[in-house]
C-alpha cells in the first residue's frame, strides 16, 4: 500500500492526515495521542472523524474484528482514537482529565482485541 488514498477505504481517504498520530495499535498510545496534542489539534481530528463515525462503522461491522482488511483496521483505529478526542471535546474541554498526571499508573491488562 503505497499509496495514501489505499491507506483508509475508498470514501475515507480525507481522514488520512490523522493516521500518524490517531490510528495506533493501543489504548495507552491513544491515550498519549489526546494527552500531547492541543485542543486545537484535538477539535481538527474529532471535527473530521465524529461526521463519519456511525458510516466507519458501518463497514466495520461487516468484517470480523479477527480478520479486518489493513484498511478497514486502520479505520477502526481511528474510530478507537475518536473515542479518545471525545473525552476531551464533549467531557474535559482540555486534553488531560484535570488534575490528573501523564503518564499515569493506570495499566490495561486487556482491552477491546485487537486494538487493546
Amino acid at each position: 500500500m503505497t499509496e495514501q488514498s489505499s491507506l483508509l477505504p475508498k470514501g475515507f481517504e480525507e481522514l488520512t492526515p490523522f493516521l500518524n498520530k490517531w490510528a495506533t495499535a493501543t489504548s495507552a498510545e491513544r491515550l498519549a495521542a489526546r494527552v500531547t496534542s492541543s485542543m486545537e489539534e484535538i477539535r481538527e481530528f474529532y471535527d473530521a472523524v465524529l461526521p463519519r463515525a456511525d458510516e466507519a462503522m458501518t463497514l466495520i461491522d461487516e468484517y470480523s474484528l479477527d480478520n479486518l482488511p489493513e484498511d478497514v483496521a486502520r479505520l477502526c483505529q481511528l474510530v478507537l482514537g475518536l473515542c479518545q478526542a471525545a473525552m476531551a471535546v464533549e467531557v474535559h474541554n482540555n486534553p488531560r482529565v484535570p488534575n490528573t498526571p501523564f503518564p499515569n499508573g493506570i495499566s490495561l491488562l486487556k482491552g477491546t482485541a485487537p486494538f487493546g
